[in-house]
């Protein structure tokens, strides 16, 4: 009797085993998805409502946003990166993008048409952090694809070369990384939505002036149209998770209006000049950033 119940169990083992080999096999990836890389922006193509329009990625973003043109009436403030943005509650009856549907889903509605100005391009809105939260998101900054991978979907890697992974924290929505420039420890943003990187000109003043090849003509706009006084540079090292970036610029400016930033001592912003290396994985469920080859 003990042999059989022994046999019974390693058929059962067995079957389990090929039952989960087969759920694995089962698993489809979702296909990569192209984006447009506009002044350092990244834009994608989504359904609103069974209707396409152009969104940027933006992990800077605490939600989704839309954008609402000539805005007279706001009922509601938001923190973002800039501090309070005033608008309105929407409701979207569904989402699509890359891959994953969503219903149901509340979006704030403010004016962004600078972005549009920015980029030469009509824009729907942002894509943010409730809609990323539970994925993997894969960026191809060589062939400008993007692929957001469900959470506890191992993604494909494939001809991909491993050079760092370092883990980050959040500063409320926003993925927070150590970064190293000479002696000093820098605490700076993810930020997909930013076409620069951005530092604390306060704690710019810290830097050895022998690391920085600065940079004339440099303004800041706001996503409200608003500027503000700036310097820049080239820093010439950039420690990130043991890699070195070389002469990467950064914009120096009092960050005080970015209250995200501020309550959080966060120092800055990792923009588009640190993304325009290559490949990237931001994996929110682990919390790691991976920087591929």
């Amino acid at each position: 009797m003990r042999e059989k119940a022994f046999g019974l169990a390693l058929v059962m083992c067995c079957m389990i085993s090929f039952s989960q080999q087969l759920l694995a096999s089962s698993i489809i990836l979702p296909d990569a998805t192209k984006f447009e890389l506009v002044n350092g922006m990244v834009i994608v193509e989504a359904e609103l409502n069974g209707n396409s329009a152009n969104f940027i990625l933006d992990t800077g973003s605490p939600m989704m946003i839309l954008n609402e043109k000539n805005l007279v009436a706001t009922d509601f403030q938001a923190k973002s990166l800039q501090g309070p943005m005033a608008g309105n509650w929407r409701h979207i009856s569904d989402f699509a993008w890359a891959g994953v549907h969503r219903f149901d889903l509340k979006a704030l509605t403010t004016d962004i048409s600078m972005l549009e100005a920015m980029t030469g391009r009509s824009i729907a809105g942002l894509i943010g952090y409730e809609f990323l939260e539970n994925n993997e998101l894969v960026l191809d900054f060589d062939k400008q694809l993007v692929t957001l991978v469900p959470a506890g979907v191992t993604a494909n890697f494939e001809g991909w070369t491993l050079k760092s992974e370092l883990p980050f924290t959040f500063a409320g929505h926003l993925p927070v990384v150590e970064v190293k420039i000479g002696d000093l420890t820098f605490h700076l943003g993810i930020d997909t939505g930013a076409n620069t990187n951005l530092l604390n000109i306060d704690k710019a003043g810290e830097l050895d002036a022998g690391l920085l090849r600065p940079v004339v003509g440099t303004g800041l706009v706001g996503m409200a149209g608003d500027s503000h006084k700036t310097s820049a540079a080239d820093i010439m090292e950039t420690n990130i998770g043991g890699l070195v970036f070389k002469d990467m610029r950064f914009v120096f400016t009092g960050i005080s209006h970015l209250q995200n930033l501020m309550e959080n001592g966060v120092d800055g912003l990792l923009g588009f000049p640190f993304f325009k290396a290559g490949k990237f994985s931001l994996n929110y469920s682990k919390r790691t950033i991976s920087i591929w080859e």
